[in-house]
C-alpha cells in the first residue's frame, strides 16, 4: 500500500501493510510454497522419505521454532547492522504482541539493495538452503526445516515484493510501527 504524506516540510512515501493483512497473505502463501518445494522432493525421492524426516523435525519442533525465531531476527539485524552507518546500534528487536509477530527494526535509512539483502537473509539461510540440501541428499528433515522457515519468511517475501519498483540506490527507512518502509521524496 502506497501513501504520500507531508511531515516537517518533507514529503514522504509510505510503503506499508497492516500486520493482519501480512499474516493473512503469508498464510495463503503456505500452499504454493509447500508445493514448490515438496513436489520435486517427492518426485525424486518419495513421500515416505519426506514423512520420515518430517517426523524427526516434528520431534524437535519446539526447539527449532524458538531457536529459529531468534536466528531469523538476528539474520535481519546482523545484515542490516553491517550496512548501517551506526552498525548494530541502529538495530532494535521486539515483538508485536497483538499479532505474535517478532520483528527487527533498523533505525536509520538504508539503500534499497541493502534493505533487500537483510530482508532476504532468513529466507535464504533458513528456508532455501536447507530445502536445497534436503532435496539433494534426500533428507525430509532438512526439507521440513526449509519449508517451515520459508513459511516463516512470508512477511519478508511480501516486503521484498513491495520493494520491487524502487531503485536499488534509493535510501529508505524501516517504518517504525508498521510492516514496510518510508522513502523521502526529493
Amino acid at each position: 500500500m502506497e501513501e504520500i504524506t507531508k511531515t516537517e516540510n518533507k514529503e514522504i512515501e509510505e510503503f506499508t501493510m497492516g500486520m493482519g493483512k501480512v499474516n493473512l497473505i503469508a498464510l495463503i502463501m503456505i500452499v504454493p510454497i509447500t508445493a514448490l518445494i515438496l513436489i520435486p522432493f517427492v518426485l525424486i525421492w518419495d513421500f515416505e522419505t519426506f514423512k520420515t524426516g518430517k517426523d524427526l523435525f516434528s520431534n524437535y519442533f519446539l526447539l527449532f521454532f524458538l531457536g529459529g525465531i531468534i536466528m531469523h531476527e538476528l539474520l535481519h539485524g546482523l545484515t542490516w547492522g553491517y550496512f548501517a552507518s551506526n552498525g548494530l546500534k541502529s538495530i532494535k528487536f521486539g515483538v508485536k504482541w497483538k499479532f505474535l509477530t517478532p520483528y527487527c527494526h533498523c533505525k536509520e535509512p538504508l539503500k534499497v539493495k541493502h534493505y533487500k539483502i537483510g530482508g532476504a537473509m532468513p529466507l535464504i539461510v533458513m528456508g532455501i538452503i536447507p530445502s536445497i540440501i534436503g532435496l539433494i541428499i534426500g533428507h525430509g528433515g532438512f526439507l521440513s526445516f526449509g519449508i517451515f522457515f520459508t513459511w516463516a519468511a512470508g512477511g519478508d517475501i511480501i516486503a521484498l515484493y513491495m520493494l520491487r519498483k524502487l531503485d536499488n540506490n534509493t535510501y529508505i527507512s524501516d517504518h517504525p510501527e508498521k510492516m514496510g518502509f518510508i522513502r523521502e521524496i526529493d
